[in-house]
């Protein structure tokens, strides 16, 4: 703190000038301004939002395009040979992989182009062979260059129709051996007699 007056030095903490006498008006000492340090650009985070689902195989055929995922397949209709055998309304289909009831896999030759069909529960599936294939909607056909990769997705899709029919068997096991303890529990309180007890254990086991 400097003086007003006589310009007298040193006079932090006082109330009174050493030099002159003078007042000294309550400044705040001068200590050495705090540095700040700059902040960093921020950097884009690195954290990928997780998807849903990724796709395990893709598959280009002529009149449509295949995206196999662990629990599904989408059949996508873009392309001149799409529209030509679709229309443009044709949207795409996803089909869940415990629907699938079978896979018919007709590989293309020196004369015809071969062709991939899924049959679903209900569905009406064309039986004329490639010429239905192309109009069929559970339908992708393809050139002969492809036999090898349809013949892989083919297998593929198998593959994962037979552990989600797996999975959803082992949910159902585990289910009835849950509704059995239940009754067991009821029958030993005396709720239930053994006969009814029986009875639903029968019905549970599918017996």
């Amino acid at each position: 703190m400097i003086c007003d007056n006589c310009d007298a030095k040193n006079l932090d903490h006082r109330e009174i000038c050493w030099k002159c006498g003078d007042p000294l008006s309550q400044q705040p000492a001068a200590y050495p301004s705090t540095i700040v340090p700059k902040t960093s650009i921020e950097q884009k985070s690195t954290i990928d939002t997780p998807t849903i689902s990724e796709v395990i195989l893709n598959f280009e055929g002529m009149n449509g395009q295949i995206e196999l995922y662990k629990d599904k397949l989408i059949i996508k209709r873009q392309g001149f040979f799409a529209v030509l055998s679709h229309g443009f309304t044709k949207g795409n289909k996803t089909i869940y992989l415990n629907q699938i009831t079978g896979i018919q896999l007709k590989l293309g030759g020196p004369v015809f182009v071969g062709y991939i069909q899924f049959t679903l529960p209900g569905g009406i599936e064309g039986r004329g062979g490639v010429v239905d294939a192309h109009k069929d909607e559970n339908s992708v056909t393809f050139e002969t260059i492809l036999n090898k990769s349809a013949a892989e997705l083919k297998e593929k899709v198998e593959e994962l129709v037979q552990k989600s029919r797996g999975s959803t068997n082992q949910t159902i096991q585990v289910s009835c051996a849950d509704e059995i303890r239940k009754f067991k529990q009821l029958l030993d309180e005396g709720i239930i007699s053994t006969e009814e007890f029986n009875k639903k254990k029968k019905e549970l086991l599918g017996f």
